[in-house]
């Protein structure tokens, strides 16, 4: 299997209907009553591993609701996806069980969708009282069992002056890997457009801020942006998602599929300021409907040799991503070990989600290095990895 070809991930729309009401949802039009049938989603499990996709992700809609959820995610491990990735609200995860019996048939990450830190702001947004309580506890739960997790944060009116606040809240809170999604205005959204939206230029100093927040904890990389133009980053293009491959199919329940670095962009659109941008051609603009709404005030060219800032040092407390976390939880194993050994024992980790990148092993040991916890030597052509210091206790 080709490393390029282990990357791609099949994506599967389970269903629209939902247990939450979002304000913000882009399928506030989709039919509800539309979910594909078991026998539908068995046969696109098996036919993309065929395939030769490695990756498996189920969204919604809330994916879990379906009362065959866990059947599903059991056919994906059997089939032979190792890594099985979910996209929830969170809701259905405050109960300890639901996630214990999630685990066994095979979940290895997990993708929360929060607003805020605020509950009764996320409540609010999502239209479901107790809403953030119960994603939190569903938090909890799924890392008693060391799953890899990761937060979807939706940037709105009511929480982008307050997301570096909210990125820190939830690091404090054992999460390190975050993608934050600027809206795209079809659905609830533009039906909402004016009441929770908010432009690119009035969000850009306080997506700098938030990736400053992450910087300085040593989680550099682990903060990404969707639908956002990279002259909205300030010199960290490397940040933007949609500049490099997605290698994502996506399904949908009706079974129409979707190739995202064939279809991502056929709605994008440049403006005056994209002419002279270096990054026209890689950047697709932004969308169309962004466009009537807002204008395209506060766009600039990103011009050449306009490198992004030096990363500010990790200050103050500790923080590990999933990466870091896998390769020492392997040391615990064996107390010195190649990046060949630890990419041969981390299949057994489901905190690892690079176990087929020998560079990602490379990266993760550097940045401990960096932190002062793992040391390294080269012996005749390998390097071997070792605890330099032990780890804070519940690594």
């Amino acid at each position: 299997m080709s490393e390029k070809k282990n990357s791609k991930c099949y994506e599967l729309i389970l269903n629209y209907n939902c247990n939450a009401k979002c304000s913000f949802c882009s399928q506030g039009s989709f039919d509800k009553s539309l979910n594909a049938d078991f026998g539908t989603i068995a046969r696109n499990i098996y036919s993309s591993f065929r395939a030769g996709y490695r990756r498996l992700g189920f969204t919604g809609g809330e994916p879990l609701i379906r009362p065959d959820i866990l059947k599903i995610v059991s056919l994906g491990r059997s089939v032979g996806f190792k890594f099985i990735r979910v996209q929830t609200n969170g809701i259905k995860l405050s109960d300890p069980a639901f996630c214990a019996a999630l685990v066994k048939a095979g979940l290895t990450f997990c993708k929360f969708s929060f607003t805020t830190d605020e509950p009764s702001v996320h409540d609010g947004l999502v239209g479901v009282p107790g809403a953030w309580l119960k994603a939190v506890k569903g938090i909890e739960n799924l890392r008693k069992l060391k799953i890899r997790i990761g937060t979807n944060i939706l940037i709105n009116k009511h929480n982008y002056r307050r997301l570096p606040e909210i990125i820190a809240s939830f690091v404090e809170k054992g999460i390190t890997n975050f993608v934050v999604i600027y809206p795209v205005y079809i659905g609830s959204m533009a039906a909402n457009a004016r009441k929770i939206g908010v432009s690119l230029p009035a969000a850009e100093k306080y997506f700098i801020k938030a990736v400053e927040v992450m910087e300085k904890a040593g989680l550099h990389g682990e903060i990404l942006f969707l639908n956002t133009p990279p002259c909205f980053l300030e010199g960290r293009k490397n940040l933007a998602i949609g500049l490099d491959l997605f290698n994502t199919v996506v399904t949908a329940p009706d079974g129409k599929k979707t190739d995202l670095d064939a279809n991502a962009n056929v709605a994008k659109v440049y403006g005056a300021a994209c002419r002279g941008c270096t990054l026209k051609g890689s950047c697709k603009g932004v969308d169309e409907n962004y466009v009537r709404i807002w204008g395209f005030k506060g766009f600039k060219p990103v011009k050449r040799g306009g490198g992004r800032p030096g990363i500010a040092a990790a200050a103050g407390k500790v923080f590990f991503s999933d990466n870091e976390r896998c390769l020492m939880e392997i040391l615990k194993i064996k107390k010195e070990v190649s990046t060949a050994e630890v990419l041969k024992l981390s299949k057994k980790i489901v905190l690892c989600r690079d176990c087929s990148d020998g560079n990602a092993v490379m990266n993760s040991a550097q940045k401990l290095i960096e932190k002062g916890f793992v040391s390294s030597r080269f012996s005749k052509g390998k390097f071997y990895w070792s605890f330099k210091k032990t780890p804070p206790e519940g690594i």
